[in-house]
């Protein structure tokens, strides 16, 4: 992901400052000429480079994870939030896979305890490629973030009370979520595809 910096344009303004900071003489006898009612013209600093398509699509997919996780959350906390609200986030197959599962856990009376992290999360790659009406199938905008999220706070309990995550899981989760905009250049449409994922003891592995 491009990290764009805006660089102050500090020692110009100085300077600019130092050279108007004269005052005119007292001295009747001065043969210094009347100062001029004009200030010194400042050079103006640079306007920040405009983000291109590419690192806005990167910005908006990264910006979404957070709110993919904490959807996939409030769904296995509050078994009375209807599941088609994972489509607020995500689209099929993501979303179909997220609505079986969630359906199962809560019909086997299980609950969630805790919330899961974001550690981090960066673009992998981008491909902005638009053709929805391809054969096969679409070819939609494409963002893949790599993410590490921590899911050391998170638990799931049977209706006895009983956690039934097993002893000694790994701590995070590094997840690849393919993110894809069906109604691309539209910046609210961004929504999980796919995001497998695999267990880890840290986010360096």
């Amino acid at each position: 992901m491009t990290v764009i910096r805006t660089v102050a344009g500090a020692a110009a303004v100085l300077l600019a400052l130092t050279a108007s900071g004269c005052s005119s003489s007292s001295d009747p006898g001065s043969s210094s000429p009347p100062m001029s009612g004009t200030a010194p013209s400042q050079t103006p600093s640079p306007s920040p480079p405009t983000p291109g398509p590419v690192e806005e699509a990167q910005a908006l997919a990264i910006a979404l994870v957070p709110d993919y996780l904490e959807t996939i959350d409030d769904l296995y906390l509050d078994p009375s939030l209807p599941l088609d609200g994972i489509h607020q986030v995500a689209v099929a197959p993501e979303a179909t896979a997220q609505a079986t599962a969630i359906g199962k856990f809560r019909s086997q009376g299980y609950r969630q305890a805790g919330r899961s992290q974001l550690v981090t999360a960066s673009a992998a790659s981008t491909d902005l490629s638009n053709r929805p009406a391809a054969s096969p199938s679409p070819v939609l905008p494409t963002v893949v973030v790599t993410a590490c999220v921590d899911v050391g706070e998170v638990d799931a309990i049977d209706a006895s009370g009983s956690s039934i995550v097993p002893p000694g899981r790994p701590r995070y989760l590094i997840q690849q979520l393919t993110v894809v905009n069906p109604n691309y250049p539209d910046t609210s449409s961004w929504r999980v595809s796919e995001a497998p994922n695999r267990q880890a003891q840290s986010c360096d592995e």
